[in-house]
């Protein structure tokens, strides 16, 4: 009995050390894979991805840096701002949000840019503060500041985010559900303008970015990412919409308290700090600006009320390629 006990005690100390081997392995490989697949002309839809391929491709004093999160990432043209005379990086991020925008600002600083222009919503503004989706020290710090739940609910993220596949499930994800779709020959995007077969465009002529990267999102849109930093949506499916107006009436103390520090650090180094309110579908929100703008000392572009026709939009929060050429026109001539 007692050495069938040993026996079995040993077999599940055994299992947890083979997982645990396995575990550690199969983050030293995603780590190694992501570093691998970040280059000059490559990136990974991730924070730390991004900020890799942004120090491989820029020198100091850019025009212009654009943080932000999917919005920025789809949004953004760097090569429409080019054409208009301003040299811009784009580091939006899917999935990001302000709170985990003080890693973003912190690793372009150095690059002393002219302006840094930071893009959000309006509500977020009225929201209570998150935690950050991929915490560091910079994050944990300012948080540390401001709340102390937040601060332990994000210091224990970061803990768990030490395990690679937790940071990389969505790009996984992502990845095997394009792969299984490229299968499926009824999977062709309804473009714009009546476009022939999807497969049989050049996207890079289409969206004037060299395109390295394509993902199809079942028949409803196209992903694309370009060496340069930026990312494209192909794509119209609207759904439908609230009308009614929602009235935002009291700012969210920590959010403008996490959000004005951010913007203090930027001014603090000798670069122009802006925020820039996103355009919203049909926007429904009232509030008030002045309050807005004297929290944060007139750094303030409000483009919440951008006019934008509905065809040039992929879904209710992101705009199409159209959408993000006409957009990124308009913010050129602002920011000039």
């Amino acid at each position: 009995m007692n050495f069938y006990t040993l026996t079995f005690k040993r077999k599940i100390y055994l299992s947890f050390l083979l997982l645990f081997s396995l575990m550690v392995t199969f983050d030293v490989a995603l780590l190694f894979i992501a570093d691998l697949k970040t280059t000059k002309e490559n990136f990974i839809d991730d924070k730390f991805s991004k900020i890799k391929h942004f120090k491989l491709n820029n020198d100091s004093n850019k025009d212009v840096i654009f943080i932000g999160s999917s919005r920025t990432f789809y949004h953004i043209s760097t090569n429409t701002m080019k054409r208009n005379g301003i040299d811009a990086y784009n580091l939006g991020i899917s999935g990001a949000q302000f709170e985990d925008y003080p890693t973003l600002v912190n690793s372009v600083i150095e690059y002393k840019p002219k302006k840094i222009v930071i893009s959000l919503s309006v509500e977020r503004l009225y929201d209570d503060l998150n935690t950050p989706l991929f915490s560091t020290t910079k994050e944990l710090e300012l948080l540390y500041e401001i709340n102390k739940v937040k601060f332990m609910e994000s210091a224990f993220a970061w803990m768990l985010n030490r395990h690679a596949f937790l940071n990389y499930s969505d790009v996984i994800f992502y990845k095997l559900k394009s792969f299984y779709y490229s299968f499926d020959s009824k999977m062709i995007v309804k473009t714009q303008n009546n476009f022939p077969d999807s497969n049989n465009l050049n996207y890079s002529n289409l969206v004037g970015c060299k395109v390295f990267n394509k993902k199809q999102i079942e028949d409803k849109a196209i992903l694309l990412k370009c060496e340069n930093g930026d990312g494209v949506l192909i794509g119209n499916y609207l759904k439908e919409y609230e009308t009614k107006s929602v009235t935002l009436k009291n700012l969210d103390e920590e959010s403008i308290t996490y959000l004005a520090k951010i913007v203090e650090g930027i001014k603090l180094n000798g670069i122009k700090p802006i925020i820039i309110l996103e355009p919203i579908l049909h926007n429904r929100y009232v509030y008030d600006l002045k309050k807005i703008k004297s929290a944060f000392n007139d750094e303030i572009i409000d483009l919440t009320n951008f006019t934008i026709s509905d065809e040039l939009w992929l879904d209710n929060e992101h705009l199409n390629y159209l959408g993000r050429e006409k957009y990124s026109s308009f913010l050129a001539h602002l920011l000039k």
